[in-house]
């Protein structure tokens, strides 16, 4: 007793050692339990990439995706890749190098001025590596509607080339070179007389072995007008794509209620299914045939706009739009990520936020942690933030990742 009273300050460090020591035990005793786990990249309007490592119970039917909370210091794994200023590095597409995954190639929706932006990120790291700048072709000039915006959505790639979709009209895809960035060519999609003339957006993913691009393309009234809800599912050659040239090797189409929109998509890993986002419903495509074999509308008001899949292909992680409301009472759109069911073709529970956390407002804990900003951790700029828990609308659109079966 005396040793203490001599050294008052080494008591506290000793009293606040025991908490955290305790907090943390506490944390890691209730780490959440699933049958997957691994880790989450989903793009932003904000500039940046956010990083969520998460385990997933499917037969939790509340919440089946969770962000573990590890330490006191370390707060939950979520995190986020900065990439530039929300004017022109707005992404709505991220994808994981195939030869490696600690690089996540990333494009750009939106600039200023008529141009794209094509970069990658060490996942390792959360840090940016390079980026090139591409200036608009002369058609997407002419055509003027969309020069700022609906850039860059969906993206492919092959071994060695990444391969972003441009979303507007008139559609193209670039063929990237993965190491240097350099752009190897630009295949515009009318250089095909059989992809359809009035389509409204874009997208698509590589096949698993590469062989294929599939693409999907909203019809439309008109070049870049009202979907009429017809899809044309479509699979291009992956080494005539990698020469600049556009080979079409299988289209079907489907119909869908006027006003459907198709988004970005992904193959199951065996190469048997495509699941396909449609904002205010969920497919999964029969990869052979195209046609659809699942078809699950999803909760109103809630927009879906990209879908992986689990290692065994038997459940989808959708990214959506989902509308909250914030502190002043506002309704705004939350970037948030959910479980699909293809078995039974529905959602489990209820999504979980990858925005909110590094949205919200600093929280300070006293008496003895006053100053100290604890919540969260997330190498974000929490700093820059309001006392608002959600910044307006926080919108997200693709995503990629690494899930493993635990």
């Amino acid at each position: 007793m005396a040793f203490i009273k001599k050294r008052p300050f080494l008591a506290l460090c000793v009293a606040l050692l025991t908490i955290v020591f305790v907090v943390s035990a506490i944390s890691y005793a209730n780490k959440p339990s699933g049958s997957y786990m691994g880790r989450v990249f989903v793009a932003g309007h904000g500039g940046h990439i956010a990083d969520a490592n998460v385990v997933i119970d499917p037969l939790d039917n509340e919440n089946p995706i969770k962000i573990p909370n590890y330490t006191l210091w370390t707060g939950n794994k979520l995190h986020m890749i900065p990439l530039g200023p929300a004017s022109d590095h707005a992404v709505h597409d991220v994808r994981l190098d195939s030869r490696d995954r600690n690089i996540a190639f990333w494009s750009t929706y939106l600039a200023p001025k008529p141009y794209v932006i094509v970069g990658k990120a060490d996942t390792r790291t959360n840090k940016w590596i390079d980026e090139r700048r591409y200036e608009l072709p002369k058609e997407v000039l002419a055509f003027g509607a969309t020069t700022t915006k609906t850039l860059y959505c969906g993206s492919g790639q092959s071994e060695k080339y990444y391969m972003p979709i441009f979303m507007g009209y008139p559609g193209f895809i670039d063929v990237v070179d993965k190491d240097t960035l350099e752009l190897k060519h630009r295949v515009m999609l009318s250089s095909n007389p059989d992809i359809p003339v009035n389509y409204k957006f874009t997208h698509g993913v590589n096949s698993p072995d590469m062989k294929y691009m599939y693409i999907v393309m909203n019809d439309a009234d008109k070049p870049h007008g009202f979907p009429s809800g017809k899809q044309h599912f479509i699979l291009l050659d992956m080494e005539s794509l990698e020469k600049g040239e556009l080979k079409v090797v299988k289209h079907e189409t489907a119909d869908f209620p006027a006003g459907t929109i198709t988004f970005r998509a992904t193959y199951t890993p065996d190469g048997r299914y495509i699941y396909q986002s449609a904002r205010t419903r969920t497919l999964v495509l029969d990869a052979d045939t195209l046609s659809v074999v699942k078809n699950a509308p999803i909760p109103a008001g809630w927009e879906n706009h990209d879908v992986m899949t689990t290692p065994d292909g038997k459940y989808g992680i959708s990214a959506l739009r989902v509308p909250v409301e914030n502190k002043k009472g506002k309704v705004v759109k939350d970037g948030q990520i959910a479980l699909y069911d293809m078995e039974n073709n529905k959602y489990v529970g209820q999504p979980m936020s990858t925005c909110r956390q590094c949205h919200k407002k600093n929280e300070k804990h006293g008496p003895l942690m006053w100053g100290l900003e604890l919540v969260g951790c997330t190498r974000c700029h929490q700093d820059e933030r309001t006392s608002e828990d959600v910044m307006g609308n926080n919108i997200l659109c693709g995503l990629d990742g690494v899930i493993k079966i635990k």
